[in-house]
């Protein structure tokens, strides 16, 4: 009196290698930005450009004041480099901000009811 009792496999089967997934340039932005946020760099990133070259992929990110180079590795999606560098580009001799126009013209709106007031104090 023996009995066999059979099981069945219910469901997809799953391959034991992992899929991976091929990254594109919006997946690599979005890993270099995430992991530039995470060392530190939290506001003002804007991405500039994504080059790939022999299965590395290199993302140059704008910061406020400094421009940084994050290279991916397009097969294991890993950061394999990263640099920060200041900006290259050359500042105007006179840069004139919104503040700057803003306070100049408080400034000679008050020079101008101070003596205003005062040349009528004087009767000039």
């Amino acid at each position: 009196m023996s009995t066999t009792l059979q099981k069945k496999v219910s469901g997809a089967l799953i391959s034991a290698a992992p899929q991976t997934k091929e990254l594109n340039a919006e997946t690599v932005t979005t890993i270099a930005t995430g992991f530039l946020k995470r060392i530190g760099n939290k506001g003002g990133l804007k991405a500039k450009r994504v080059s790939l070259e022999e299965g590395i992929y290199t993302v140059e990110v704008e910061l406020k004041k400094l421009t940084a180079i994050v290279q991916v590795d397009s097969k294991t999606h890993e950061i394999k480099a990263y640099e920060i560098q200041s900006k290259n580009e050359e500042a105007p001799m006179f840069s004139i901000s919104p503040k700057l126009i803003i306070i100049v013209f408080g400034v000679s709106a008050i020079v101008y009811v101070a003596l205003n007031f005062a040349f009528k104090m004087f009767g000039i």
